[in-house]
């Protein structure tokens, strides 16, 4: 509780308390809406105004501009105390709450400003509350960055805030580091502005005049200077990639040109490194450019051999299809046959109702698993297929908190064992990315054309993204052939179904693209480059293609790195699509990036003598993640009894709230099959060893054994004190890197040693890695 805000919230109870329209908040020193609401109205009662509100409307923001700015010379002393409240409610010094105004009420409004970032529009000492600076009171934004906010965004906020503030229908923003609706209208009000709208133009939306703007004067690339290049970073920021602002933002360096390569690699997008049109659309709207071509489609109506003849004709490839859904849109198997024949592929959506709150819940889940298995079943669609199931309207974070979430726990438990699906979504941002860290769903099939939902305002496409809906349509209007369908972006995640009875595999895309880097190895190699094999310089490129796994000591554990390689590979054209990695007994992703390291330190280091003891190679393997997870503990200032079940709830799990994901437990047992081997002179390429591995669960389940049998020697106890000796006692060389490892994953926290934790929980977190290895293994 704070005593200066309880003070607050007495003060406005006590002073309207007998104002007809006012509510009183609660008087706990806890600032709220509650107390903001009673603010407000408190203001409008000053302002005259005898309809009282807890919205800041058009009325109190046109009243208070009459009034002006409120401080030490305003001669309604309430008007002043209002401000001293609200300033401790943002956790400002007010001085007394009494009206004085005085040196620490205006020192606590000065650091506003500057957090605010518009301390360049006043001089000196800042003694009144301007208009903008009063509404932005009545608010719960923050104006300091808050729990996993980001110092990139809050820049952006801020200089937002400072390059637009004069302007009549900006508004102060919050600078929390976080990125929102609110910050999303304060970017399109900036280009709007830029634009040279004037104040009774700008809306804060996207519309046809901003759209023609970002067409014909928003073009920005490498060399460019000035506003457009700050409004250009702020978006980049805002969605997630590294803006490069410099000192001061404005300009554009080869640093962004790669960062926004990398996004439109991401968004399937030309990848050109320049901020063009289609990209300033995809990092703006949800939809990004609607007009884009896609090269996927989904329809409501099943096709015909006329209409399926127009999609083709117009590019399309793969088609999205309700498995079940009555006459109107149902799937039958002359349509897939229809397909098929046609040289196209097609996913399969599952959609019953799905459109209201009361349509979600885990019983509905566990039905709709049962009904789409059962229809998939039925076609012949094989096991490890992705089904979307819908989430059809615009839900809530409480709504995915209270229903949405439950619903998909229930789809998960609902799945067959035997012949299982993998598990996808259809529906905004938000929701996809919520229940993808909720390790609830390994594909996405983003509902994009819906840009005035709110969950999809704000957020950036999911990582795990297969389509994204963009607009819908009319092809062949008018004719016999024409086919109402919606536009989908294709991520390349899912190729579709082409066959029902020789099923393509999910894993080709990246087969495909590993050979290919294996023929560059090749080439690298022919021109005298051969002081490495080219499996170790695949994994190299598959390590840092990201930018990852480059830390000061990186090159000690993983492996020195060919930086000439990798520049060859970026610099060659028409690389594939970085196509994910599917276990076929799991059915999540590996990856990739990990095992490249791992598999680095694998051949680098080979395994030690003594199983029980641990070396650098499985310290830059499953040792590492262990470690992680040690840290993880020492952070939670649990007690030793406790360290056994925090270890178990953060190994190899689908959440991603732990540094050993299923992911890594995954991209490790490849390290050590695929690395051992290399490591003893086998030449084997990585894609014949992906291929054999990955061909079946049945082979799924021989690499875990492999993996057992070849690092721990199929020994439960061997395992058990391998797991020591790298979280408590490796050799000199892995001690050194552990503790520079642990410093940069955590912090200055003290080093994992024996003496510095105590043996219990190494103990324990040792005992649950070997626990949850035996268990996952099936051993």
């Amino acid at each position: 509780m704070d005593q200066m805000v309880l003070k607050a919230q007495q003060w406005v109870n006590a002073t309207y308390a007998g104002v007809p329209g006012y509510n009183p908040c609660t008087e706990d020193g806890m600032t709220g809406w509650d107390t903001i609401y009673s603010l407000t109205r408190a203001l409008q009662h000053e302002l005259g105004i005898t309809a009282l509100s807890d919205n800041f409307g058009p009325t109190t923001w046109a009243d208070l501009q009459a009034y002006g700015p409120v401080g030490a010379s305003a001669s309604n002393m309430n008007m002043r105390t209002i401000v001293e409240a609200a300033l401790y409610c943002k956790g400002y010094s007010g001085g007394e709450i009494d009206g004085a105004f005085g040196l620490d009420t205006c020192g606590g409004l000065g650091s506003l400003i500057s957090d605010m970032g518009i301390a360049s529009h006043y001089d000196g000492l800042i003694a009144n509350a301007d208009p903008k600076v009063f509404k932005a009171l009545m608010s719960m934004d923050a104006y300091v960055q808050t729990s996993g906010g980001s110092d990139m965004i809050q820049t952006c906020q801020r200089w937002l805030n400072d390059a637009y503030y004069s302007r009549g229908q900006f508004f102060v923003g919050p600078c929390d580091g976080h990125f929102s609706r609110n910050v999303q209208q304060s970017l399109v009000l900036g280009i709007q502005y830029q634009m040279g709208l004037t104040d009774s133009q700008v809306t804060g939306t996207i519309g046809p005049a901003t759209e023609g703007a970002l067409k014909t004067t928003a073009y920005v690339s490498n060399g460019s200077t000035g506003n457009w290049v700050q409004l250009f970073q702020c978006a980049v920021a805002f969605n997630g990639y590294d803006n490069h602002w410099g000192d001061n933002g404005g300009t554009y360096g080869s640093d962004l040109a790669a960062t926004v390569t990398a996004f439109q690699k991401f968004c399937a997008l030309d990848a050109n490194g320049a901020g063009d049109y289609e990209t300033w659309m995809s990092l703006l709207v949800s939809t990004g450019d609607p007009d884009r071509k896609g090269t996927a489609f989904d329809c409501m109506y099943p096709l015909n051999p006329t209409t399926i003849k127009t999609v083709k004709s117009n590019g399309y490839s793969i088609a999205g299809r309700y498995l079940t859904g009555g006459t109107s849109k149902v799937l039958t198997n002359s349509e897939i046959a229809l397909i098929f024949d046609n040289g196209m592929s097609f996913f399969p959506i599952y959609q019953e109702e799905g459109n209201k709150l009361s349509d979600f819940g885990y019983d509905k889940g566990v039905a709709a698993a049962q009904a789409a298995s059962q229809a998939a079943e039925g076609f012949g669609i094989p096991g490890g297929t992705v089904i979307y199931f819908s989430v059809d309207f615009d839900a809530t974070d409480a709504d995915i908190d209270s229903a949405i979430i439950p619903h998909f726990k229930g789809i998960n438990a609902g799945m067959p064992i035997i012949g299982t699906y993998t598990i996808g979504v259809y529906g905004c941002r938000n929701v996809c990315s919520r229940l993808a860290a909720a390790g609830l769903t390994n594909r996405s099939f983003v509902s994009g054309m819906s840009t005035g939902y709110s969950g999809n305002l704000g957020y950036p496409l999911p990582d795990n993204w297969a389509f994204d809906q963009i607009k819908d349509f009319t092809l062949a209007s008018g004719t016999s052939g024409a086919v109402e369908i919606d536009n989908d972006i294709a991520s390349g995640r899912d190729l579709g179904l082409d066959s029902v009875t020789r099923p393509r595999d999910p894993n080709d895309g990246f087969y495909t693209y590993l050979i290919w880097l294996e023929a560059r190895a090749g080439q690298w190699i022919a021109q005298g480059n051969n002081s490495r094999s080219a499996t170790l310089l695949v994994s190299q490129y598959l390590r840092v293609r990201d930018g990852l796994n480059k830390q000061t000591f990186a090159d000690d554990v993983f492996g020195s790195l060919d930086q000439g390689f990798i520049d060859f590979v970026n610099g060659y054209p028409d690389m594939p699509f970085a196509a994910p990695l599917r276990d076929p007994s799991y059915l999540w992703d590996s990856d990739p990036d990990h095992f490249g390291a791992s598999f680095g330190a694998v051949v680098s280091h080979g395994r030690v003598s003594d199983l029980t003891g641990c070396n650098l190679a499985d310290f830059g393997s499953w040792g590492g993640d262990l470690v992680s997870v040690l840290g993880q503990f020492h952070q939670s200032g649990l007690s030793d009894d406790q360290a056994y079940d925090f270890a178990m709830g953060k190994m190899f799990t689908r959440d991603d709230n732990t540094f050993f994901s299923l992911s890594d437990f995954l991209a490790n047992m490849d390290a050590w099959v695929l690395g051992h081997p290399a490591q003893q002179g086998s030449s084997q390429p990585l894609s014949t060893g992906f291929q054999s591995y990955y061909a079946s669960v049945a082979s799924s389940g021989k690499r875990c054994t492999d993996f057992y049998r070849i690092r721990f020697n199929s020994d439960p106890n061997t395992l058990g004190n391998a797991a020591i000796s790298a979280i408590g006692r490796g050799d000199d060389q892995t001690n050194l890197i552990r503790a520079a490892f642990w410093l940069d994953q955590f912090g200055s926290v003290t080093c994992p040693t024996p003496q510095s934790m105590s043996d219990a929980s190494i103990s324990a977190v040792a005992t649950a890695f070997r626990d949850a290895v035996l268990q996952n293994c099936s051993l």
